[in-house]
């Protein structure tokens, strides 16, 4: 059984039950107040009480009243003449009370009095007057200024104040005694299979927020909203380690970021600095010198652009804010495009394309999957220490998939550098001064960019033999159909 189950069943259980106790108390109380029985008291209750003769005069009188010279309640001197036998009269002026009683509280009928209905369909009723219980018959009617006037004559009922003086005290410490003990037996019986797993939750709870996640909840035993709570409390404190582990991965990055960006700036603004003072301080004193110093220092400024731009490439990336426009392209003719822009840029170099004779589609952003095929290019030329560079770009399909290789004969990446050339800021030289240049981000784009498109990049290398970077992505099914 459930837990929701049993706590349904318990508190229906206590309703019922004090329900049953309350409606006896009562019904005993009134029995013995009264000397009526159950069912004279339903038919009392039931059948309307005939009126009084007392009340009976005063309603028809005040009623002749109200219906030629309604005013005339405004100022009634005979309203002491007709209160007899407890006979109570109230008249009213929209919420104001002009006459009531002395017996009456004015402030208590303001709060309990009936609303106007000048139908006057519903003439009877009963009213609570500090505490005192009354049956009452009204009549609404219309002053002469048209505001809403209404009087009730009252007849005092049997007050269930003087019941609960007389017997509240004992029906009140009966009823808690039984609650008590009802309650409690059903909260021992729930409190097994609830608190002591709640105790334990609480324990858990405790210990992560003293920052101990190094622990396991132990196996609840059943099937009910407690054992799933428990179920998921140590889902989420797994999940709550690994999110803090990827946080301090995260902080480490972060740290790293910022050391590597302050060396990749600060290296291209010492060398415009550098320059730019030989010039002002005389030292290019000839014309060709001055070009060569502002050549040099305008490509540094360019390399500064370009870093700058991949590490806010990367940074919108890696925050998943860069748009992507995806549409069908054409592998075949952007691997034929991007070889032939490559020969213009890399003339040293020979390039050689390999496609299918079937047309490769997929669905990607061009301009995106073009910058990735053109880094991994530039990474291929820049690590090259052949005499002659040979670029094989190479299209096949595997099943539904379309694989991009591109191959080179470069100095070849270590088995290290193989599982780690993806990574931001790596660099497969040790000096970070090398010739070669770079931020180190390339790749760690081009593998951000590859995975938006569901896609997946990995490395094959050989040392002194050459690299290859292939590329997978999903063919669109409906190109591939036709």
């Amino acid at each position: 059984m459930s837990i929701k189950l049993r706590f349904m069943l318990s508190y229906i259980a206590v309703i019922i039950l004090t329900g049953i106790f309350l409606i006896s108390a009562f019904f005993l109380g009134v029995y013995t107040l009264t000397g009526a029985s159950p069912g004279e008291l339903y038919k009392a209750a039931t059948l309307q009480r005939p009126l009084s003769t007392d009340e009976e005069n005063a309603f028809l009188e005040l009623k002749m009243l109200a219906k030629s010279t309604p005013d005339q309640l405004l100022e009634y001197q005979n309203f002491k003449s007709l209160e007899k036998s407890d006979v109570q009269i109230v008249v009213r002026k929209n919420d104001t009370i002009v006459y009531s009683s002395a017996d009456l509280s004015k402030k208590s009928l303001l709060v309990h009095q009936p609303n106007y209905e000048m139908n006057n369909l519903n003439m009877r009723g009963t009213i609570d007057n500090q505490g005192n219980l009354f049956r009452y018959i009204k009549f609404d009617y219309l002053y002469s200024d048209g505001s809403e006037g209404s009087f009730m004559v009252l007849q005092s009922e049997n007050s269930y104040t003087e019941i609960l003086q007389k017997w509240g005290a004992l029906i009140i410490g009966a009823v808690l005694l039984f609650g008590v003990l009802v309650i409690g037996l059903l909260s021992y019986f729930v409190a097994r299979s609830v608190i002591r797993p709640i105790v334990h939750l609480k324990e858990g709870a405790e210990k992560i927020e003293a920052g101990n996640l190094d622990f396991e909840m132990e196996e609840p035993k059943g099937k009910n909203e407690i054992s799933t709570l428990i179920t998921t409390f140590e889902q989420m404190r797994i999940r709550l380690k690994k999110s803090l582990e990827v946080q301090e991965q995260y902080e480490n990055n972060r740290k790293e970021l910022l050391s590597n960006i302050s060396h990749d700036l600060k290296t291209p603004i010492t060398s415009i600095v550098g320059y730019i003072e030989g010039i002002k301080d005389g030292v290019a004193n000839t014309p060709e010198k001055q070009a060569k110093y502002l050549e040099i220092a305008h490509a540094k400024a360019k390399d500064m652009d370009a870093l700058i731009d991949e590490l806010f490439l990367f940074s919108k990336l890696d925050l998943h804010k860069e748009p992507f426009y995806f549409r069908d392209v054409d592998l075949n003719a952007l691997l034929s495009q991007v070889a032939e822009e490559s020969e213009w840029s890399f003339e040293q170099a020979n390039f050689e394309v390999i496609v299918p004779a079937e047309k490769l589609v997929v669905e990607a952003d061009r301009d995106k999957l073009k910058r990735v095929l053109e880094n991994l290019i530039q990474n291929s030329i820049k690590y090259m220490d052949k005499e002659q560079a040979n670029i094989e770009i190479q299209l096949e399909k595997r099943e539904m998939d379309a694989i991009i290789t591109i191959h080179d004969n470069g100095m070849g990446i270590s088995d290290a550098g193989q599982k780690a050339i993806f990574d931001r800021f790596y660099r497969e030289e040790v000096s970070r001064n090398s010739a070669t240049g770079g931020s180190g981000l390339g790749l760690s784009i081009a593998k951000q960019i590859v995975e938006e498109h569901g896609g997946e990049i990995w490395a094959v290398s050989e040392l002194g033999v050459g690299t290859s970077v292939s590329i997978k992505l999903r063919c669109n099914r409906k190109v591939v159909d036709e």
